[in-house]
């Protein structure tokens, strides 16, 4: 009986640190899978961005967007984190953090930028970009698969001063890999 009981509580143990390591993902806001590819962007300037209803962001009211991690294929030129508060009509409203990662930068790869002035989760929408200056057409922000999730794949572009869908501009459905990290 005492085997079968270490056995027991052994298993308890390994099902209670696996669960605790899927709740590390209900502390992460996003809309991607896996990175698979970046699109390829002409030369100009582009924001990729994940848009967060209060829908999305209500459960984690009370807490604080304290990073954001974001896949990044070829280094562009210039390149910076933008996190705006809530917008009308399919715009982000005013920036509320802006930062450099352009020397940070770790090609091929996810990377994750720890935010100096952490930002309260009110519940209200919030959107999460990465600003790209390309001096020539290459891929820099990375994308997972699809199918594209209704505020995934958001992208500005200079050339024609518009927010819109990355499925509007190309018609391909993907999200961008970009998440936001809260805690308390």
């Amino acid at each position: 009986m005492k085997k079968y009981t270490f056995l027991f509580c052994c298993l308890a143990l390994m099902m209670s640190a696996c669960k605790d390591d899927d709740n590390d993902d209900l502390n992460i806001l996003r809309h991607d899978g896996d990175n698979v590819t970046g699109p390829l962007l002409q030369a100009a300037t582009w924001q990729a961005a994940a848009r967060f209803t209060p829908a999305e962001t209500a459960e984690f009211s009370g807490l604080r967007l304290t990073q954001v991690e974001y896949f990044m294929g070829l280094a562009p030129t210039d390149a910076s984190i933008v996190i705006y508060g809530p917008g009308v009509n399919n715009q982000p409203g005013d920036i509320l953090y802006q930062a450099s990662i352009t020397n940070s930068i770790n090609e091929g790869n996810l990377n994750t930028h720890r935010i100096t002035t952490p930002i309260d989760i009110t519940g209200q929408e919030i959107w999460i970009a990465v600003n790209l200056v390309h001096q020539s057409e290459q891929q820099s922000i990375g994308c997972d698969a699809g199918p594209a999730a209704p505020d995934g794949d958001w992208l500005f572009n200079s050339l024609d001063n518009q927010w819109r869908t990355y499925r509007e501009r190309t018609g391909e459905s993907v999200n961008w890999n970009i998440r936001g990290i809260v805690e308390e």
